[in-house]
């Protein structure tokens, strides 16, 4: 395979960006697409496609149906099913995906991979593929979509707001995440002062009360003039605050006990809906 170049390029993930080299190895070229994005974008997908599975045809069909009601008036309890198929997929999707991410890690412990444009721990696709976030998440789609199936008792209907619920969830967890675990910071007239890699969430200029100072108008052409427009707005420095490296697995802990956390909230809503609707 080709030699890489040292240092990687800012090409925000685009494969055209890529070194001549890369380009001109089409396996290196497909395996970076892949493990860099394609397959973490897959995986978030697929959990959206889970919950409305779940929805739709778990638990929601069967009460459509009324096969569900028939089976509760057998010997099969009404917690005893739910739990059984909740049970069984449970452990099957979640066997499954824990399977895979550490197949997934392996597959980016390539040299070329540090230094290409996909290899950013920060990327939430790419976090939430390379540990415990993924089963996890996962899980919570399976929970979701039974327990609004069993709420709406309509396939269809619990299908979609099944998918819409978990697609609002996928996309509102990348919001949380930064907030989840004490960040660094670092404060000063250095703009860019936070370590390589590192997750920055938020670098903006602060009063001596460290109060936000806007950057209208002071993006100037050297740093001497920004620190004037800036000074002259009240502003005393810069603050960046951000996570390092080494701040990875207890983000991925905690992520992951915030998704458990709802797992159970909603497999508990779930029994307390079965326990009101049958005797």
């Amino acid at each position: 395979m080709s030699v890489v170049p040292d240092e990687p390029r800012d090409c925000g993930g685009r494969l055209d960006c890529l070194p001549t080299e890369a380009v001109a190895e089409p396996d290196f070229a497909l395996h970076l697409y892949l493990s860099g994005w394609a397959v973490p974008a897959l995986l978030c997908a697929a959990s959206v496609a889970v919950a409305a599975w779940a929805g739709g045809a778990l638990t929601g069909a069967e009460q459509e149906r009324g096969t569900a009601a028939l089976a509760w008036t057998q010997s099969v309890s009404p917690r005893r099913w739910v739990a059984a198929k909740w049970g069984v997929a449970g452990a099957l999707l979640v066997g499954g995906v824990g399977a895979l991410v550490p197949l997934y890690l392996w597959s980016r412990a390539v040299p070329y991979m540090s230094v290409s444009p996909f290899d950013d721990w920060t990327d939430w696709l790419v976090f939430t593929a390379s540990g415990p976030v993924a089963p996890a998440l996962f899980l919570l789609a399976l929970t979701l979509g039974a327990y609004v199936g069993l709420l709406l008792r309509r396939s269809l209907v619990a299908l979609a707001v099944s998918a819409g619920a978990m697609f609002g969830v996928v996309q509102g967890l990348p919001l949380l995440i930064p907030h989840l675990w004490p960040a660094d910071r670092v404060f000063g007239w250095e703009m860019g002062a936070a370590p390589a890699r590192a997750w920055v969430v938020s670098e903006e200029a602060v009063d001596a009360q460290g109060r936000a100072v806007s950057m209208d108008g002071c993006y100037r052409e050297s740093d001497a003039l920004i620190r004037q427009c800036v000074e002259a707005k009240g502003g005393v420095g810069f603050e960046t605050v951000y996570h390092p490296v080494s701040h990875a697995v207890p983000l991925h802990l905690a992520e992951t006990a915030l998704i458990l956390a709802l797992t159970a909230a909603l497999a508990f809503a779930a029994l307390r809906l079965l326990r009101r609707r049958t005797p």
